[in-house]
């Protein structure tokens, strides 16, 4: 049984092991490729209640002596060589493999709705596929691709993420009401756009990056470095951070640019090209860097681009509007998981 009063925004865990209490983890990561659409509903509202799948002494038995066209149906999800799979026997393995995510996805469905609805927010089809062509958008401008290979690029993310159509169509509806819900909260400054310029057309600083864990792994790491160990070697043997199988490598950064922690680029701009930063602190460990590269200004006046610049500012305002709304929203959920196996799941999922 769940002992204690739930708190305001906590996961309840339910299963036969002793009832936990737990606060919710940083949900940011939930607003747009994970907060896709949910499985764990259909799933749960397909279990089979018949066919040559019984349970005998509380094991589940599977009969393969009845022909196949006579089991076919809703209830059977898949045979293996005319043998049916049950939903019975197939939902503790789909738990524990992605159950987790499924619940995750399908929490923020509702709850997103339930604003929506509350708001008296209404996405139309037209919302929707104003999502498609963003995401198709950002997508080339990321990989500087042209028209003729964005539907391939979306394609190739698309099955990178696992997104197949009902939950590749319920991220865009998820969005759609995410933008709809944050419009209030975009204001495109001067200052705003101002700053965008120097992102894209002002200095860049190409760089190295590693990361660690410890202080004192970082300690030892800086003492490798200034005795002349190659910076590229040592971050593709200890470096927590993704660039490490590039030798740390990183796209260069505008030192204006608020998505970088700004000890990173303040150590970066006071360094020259071959110069080693000090041990730089962030919330997650600690990092050292190297600058590689400065690049100058591009020279493009702020005038000639200053459409698209705004709308460079809307979208990165809408995000961080949308990240933020959809961190409260879950903040303020309670969900309780009584399935062991979707527990499992579920703790993995949370970090734990």
């Amino acid at each position: 049984m769940l002992t204690g009063t739930p708190l305001p925004g906590s996961i309840r865990i339910v299963n036969p092991f002793p009832s936990t209490i737990v606060h919710p983890p940083a949900r940011s990561r939930l607003v747009l490729i994970a907060t896709l659409a949910a499985a764990i509903g259909a799933i749960s509202g397909c279990a089979s209640q018949g066919g040559s799948t019984t349970f005998e002494d509380g094991r589940l038995v599977i009969r393969g002596d009845r022909p196949h066209a006579a089991i076919a149906g809703s209830s059977t999800p898949a045979t293996i060589d005319g043998v049916p799979v049950s939903w019975d026997e197939l939902l503790p393995i789909l738990s524990e493999v992605g159950g987790g995510t499924a619940l995750e996805e399908l929490a923020f469905d509702r709850l997103l709705g339930r604003e929506a609805e509350r708001r008296g927010i209404v996405v139309t089809d037209e919302d929707v596929e104003n999502e498609q062509a963003l995401l198709a958008q950002s997508i080339g401008d990321a990989a500087g691709a042209n028209a003729s290979t964005i539907d391939r690029l979306v394609d190739d993310v698309r099955r990178a993420r696992g997104l197949g159509s009902a939950r590749y169509a319920a991220l865009l509806k998820r969005t759609a009401i995410l933008r709809r819900l944050s419009a209030d909260d975009v204001h495109i400054t001067n200052a705003a756009v101002e700053q965008m310029h120097q992102i894209r057309h002002g200095v860049r600083l190409r760089a190295r990056i590693l990361t660690v864990a410890s202080e004192q792994t970082a300690s030892d790491v800086r003492r490798r470095l200034e005795s002349g160990e190659p910076f590229g070697e040592i971050a593709a043997e200890l470096s927590t951070d993704s660039s490490a199988a590039r030798g740390g490598i990183i796209e260069p950064i505008s030192p204006a640019d608020p998505t970088y922690p700004s000890g990173i680029r303040a150590a970066l701009r006071v360094l020259i090209p071959g110069q080693i930063s000090p041990i730089v602190s962030l919330d997650s460990g600690y990092a050292i860097l190297r600058l590689e590269e400065r690049i100058e200004s591009d020279g493009v006046d702020i005038e000639s681009v200053r459409g698209d610049l705004e709308r460079a500012v809307r979208l990165r305002q809408e995000r961080l509007a949308m990240n933020t709304l959809a961190e409260r929203i879950l903040d303020a959920s309670d969900i309780a998981v009584f399935d062991p196996h979707l527990s499992q799941s579920w703790r993995y999922r949370q970090g734990r």
